[in-house]
C-alpha cells in the first residue's frame, strides 16, 4: 500500500513541477494556480503521513487487549 502511494505521490510531483514551470512563465495570474496546487499536493502528503503513521489493524488491537487485560 506504501508503495502505491509513493507512485502517486511521484507523478503528483511531477505535475506539481510542471505546473510551476508552466506559471512562472505566466506571472501573476499564475500565482493562483500555484497555491492551488500547492494546497493540493500538502493535502496527499498529510494524508499520506496520516496513512502511515503507525497505524494497528483493528485485529492486532483485540489480540492486544485480549493478551494483557485482566479477567
Amino acid at each position: 500500500m506504501v508503495e502505491g502511494w509513493k507512485g502517486e505521490l511521484t507523478k503528483l510531483r511531477e505535475k506539481v513541477v510542471m505546473a510551476r514551470k508552466s506559471l512562472f512563465s505566466k506571472g501573476k495570474e499564475g500565482s493562483e494556480e500555484e497555491q492551488v496546487v500547492k494546497k493540493e499536493a500538502h493535502k496527499v502528503m498529510m494524508a499520506v503521513q496520516r496513512d502511515t503513521h503507525e497505524t494497528m489493524s483493528e485485529a492486532t488491537v483485540c489480540l492486544l487487549m485480549d493478551r494483557f487485560v485482566p479477567c
